[in-house]
């Protein structure tokens, strides 16, 4: 089985600056996650986001009888108030490490992998 290079470049929560000219509609898809009866159940999340407005997203856990587990956050969406979609996949451009406080920016063109948000406001 070929290794997973991209094990520590994994975002399990995150905030989205929306910079175009519309208020916009997030959706995030997280990586499947096996369930005791061995399917994939595959998480998603919803976020209104409104023009010039930060929302954010936070830690998703499934709880298991011995262990918890943190979904990763596998793709992000966004449908603009015209209808027209945009997404980025993982691995998410910058993230080097497992992060909590990743940036996204969506302007009326593109998603963008910033960084992290709590040294970004420091900016």
């Amino acid at each position: 089985m070929a290794s997973d290079r991209n094990y520590n470049r994994k975002v399990y929560a995150c905030a989205v600056q929306n910079d175009s000219d519309g208020d916009i509609k997030v959706n995030f898809t997280y990586v499947g996650v096996p369930t005791r009866q061995g399917d994939i159940k595959q998480t998603h999340a919803e976020l209104d986001v409104e023009k010039g407005k930060r929302k954010y997203v936070l830690q998703k856990i499934q709880t298991r009888p011995t262990h918890n587990i943190i979904e990763v956050i596998e793709q992000v969406e966004v449908v603009r108030a015209n209808g027209s979609k945009m997404e980025i996949k993982a691995p998410f451009e910058g993230v080097k490490t497992p992060v909590n406080d990743w940036l996204f920016t969506v302007t009326n063109t593109e998603i963008k992998s910033v960084g992290v948000w709590s040294e970004e406001k420091k900016k």
